[in-house]
């Protein structure tokens, strides 16, 4: 009769009501189970459940715990005073309340915020670290809460500076209990590249920061992001092995090894060209009979993928060059001979590649080692719209220009290789030459850590990488024509076979080619100089 009293007397109110989880009273003792009076367990696991009184003939309790007992009701009294004295000990994760036998008739136009009851055990915690009013605060994802919550105490130590303004908000537990905020303020929350002005309530109790639903309906959060913390944790799990967490990371990520050309998100190539040039426009030229259906084919699916794009007119167009694929398919790659058109007047791109050296330094103390080959790498970047009159290619079947960047522009390795670095920026023992990544760790844990990085950003930037030709948790690998393991750099085979059967150089210019052949493993031939000074 009390409760259907008080939801009269609420309805009445007209007390507008939000959901909130994590907010609990706590006097600091376990609860006992009404069920049987014990407190090993919850009331909802306990086996009298089902069974019925003996004193009352109600089913879900035993005698002992009996609440027709006169004594019983006065003890629940006592302990009901005695937590309702402590109310204002802990407000966060509340585990169970009362509800107060006491209403307040100036409560009127006060909004109630439900907290229900969730503590630790029933879910993993997702923190989210967000700037608020400069100051970068971590806080507790919790999609139950309707508002977002800090304590006085991280209040007085972050945003004591900001006034506080005063509230009509009346938060409320599940079960009826009120507690009064002490105000809220008005901060400016930025996450990404957004700022939003939102409220921030807070409470004179302890507890975490809470990121409530009225703030993620203005937030756009990055859930690839947060995908990748609950991912990371399974890593950390102790009770798998390091080939099951491998298999679940590589799972987590399929988006990375689909098939098909990825896009890179945030980052577009801007090709300029220098302020004299002159407009060059090719004919196109002749192709075999024999190659023109594969020419076709292969024109019509890069414009299916919207790499290229049918245009009728350009003031710049180059060539094509096929080139046929190696292996069964037999098939045809395009590629624009941009070294009779717009290389030529291209400014130099100020961003060196990688020395080998720095590359394998920073891989010092790894144990094994993972590849990640980039599917099509340059296709993946979009170019700016004022850049792709230059990548016009003249084919037998019209004009298309490049919606994205493509091979043999000769800034395009330094545009490229620049926006990798951005993308691992931070990662450690992580290096990127072009289109090949290599990741390693200073054991099995460490390597597991920084793969799942390299995934997470790949997925972000919207990259694809080649399922069949990425290598994960090798001994030995090879790279950059190298060999690599835990001891160092080793020659590769191939290379040494390459160098042997070499064909003996006729002329000026095929001398120098050799020589830059045998000048990649100089540092594994002693007197490399001495020898060579006559050919030089």
């Amino acid at each position: 009769m009390e409760t259907v009293a008080k939801d009269a007397i609420e309805l009445q109110n007209k007390s507008t009501d939000y959901e909130m989880h994590k907010m609990s009273l706590n006097n600091g003792k376990k609860k006992k189970c009404y069920r049987c009076g014990k407190s090993s367990h919850d009331a909802n696991d306990c086996w009298f459940k089902v069974k019925t009184c003996r004193k009352c003939n109600k089913q879900g309790h035993i005698e002992r715990v009996c609440r027709t007992d006169e004594k019983h009701i006065q003890k629940e009294k006592r302990d009901k005073n005695k937590r309702l004295k402590h109310k204002e000990k802990q407000v966060h994760k509340v585990t169970e309340c009362e509800n107060s036998d006491n209403t307040n008739t100036d409560e009127d136009d006060l909004s109630c915020l439900e907290l229900h009851n969730m503590t630790e055990t029933d879910r993993k915690i997702i923190w989210i670290t967000i700037e608020v009013s400069g100051v970068k605060l971590k806080m507790e994802l919790d999609t139950g809460s309707a508002l977002s919550v800090i304590s006085e105490v991280d209040y007085n130590r972050l945003f004591s500076k900001t006034p506080l303004e005063k509230t009509s908000v009346m938060l409320k537990t599940y079960t009826g209990e009120k507690v009064s905020p002490k105000g809220k303020l008005k901060v400016n929350v930025t996450y990404g590249d957004k700022t939003h002005q939102l409220e921030l309530y807070v409470l004179k109790t302890a507890g975490p920061a809470l990121l409530g639903r009225e703030w993620l309906r203005r937030i756009q959060l990055d859930w690839h992001a947060i995908k990748a913390l609950n991912i990371e944790a399974g890593l950390n799990s102790s009770s798998i092995s390091y080939d099951q967490k491998l298999t679940k990371l590589l799972q987590a990520n399929a988006q990375v090894f689909e098939k098909g050309i990825g896009k890179f998100n945030h980052i577009k190539a801007k090709i300029e060209l220098d302020k004299k040039a002159i407009p060059k426009f090719h004919k196109a030229r002749p192709v075999p009979y024999a190659l023109c259906p594969k020419i076709d084919a292969e024109l019509q699916s890069l414009e299916t993928s919207g790499i290229l794009s049918k245009t009728d007119w350009s003031d710049w167009a180059t060539p094509i060059v096929p080139v046929i694929k190696k292996g069964k398919s037999g098939g045809v790659r395009i590629c624009g001979d941009f070294k009779v058109s717009i290389n030529p007047v291209l400014p130099t791109v100020q961003y060196p590649l990688p020395r080998i050296e720095d590359i394998f330094s920073s891989l010092a103390g790894g144990e094994k080692f993972s590849k990640i080959d980039l599917s099509q790498a340059y296709l993946q970047m979009e170019v700016e719209e004022s850049s792709r009159k230059f990548l016009t290619i003249n084919t037998h079947k019209g004009l298309y220009q490049y919606n994205r960047l493509v091979f043999g522009v000769a800034s395009a390795p330094a545009i490229w290789q620049r926006a990798m670095d951005q993308v691992l920026q931070g990662i450690p023992q992580t290096q990127c030459y072009l289109d090949d990544i290599i990741v390693t760790g200073k054991d099995d844990t460490d390597h597991l850590q920084n793969l799942s990085m390299v995934l997470t950003r790949l997925n972000e930037y919207g990259l694809r990488a080649k399922r069949d030709k990425c290598e994960f948790f090798k001994e030995v690998i090879s790279y950059c024509g190298y060999i690599i393991d835990k001891h160092g750099l080793h020659k590769s085979q191939e290379k040494i076979e390459a160098v042997l059967k070499a064909p003996k150089p006729e002329n000026v210019s095929q001398l120098r080619s050799y020589l830059g052949l045998v000048n990649y493993y100089h540092k594994f031939l002693p007197n490399f100089a001495s020898v060579l000074y006559p050919l030089n």
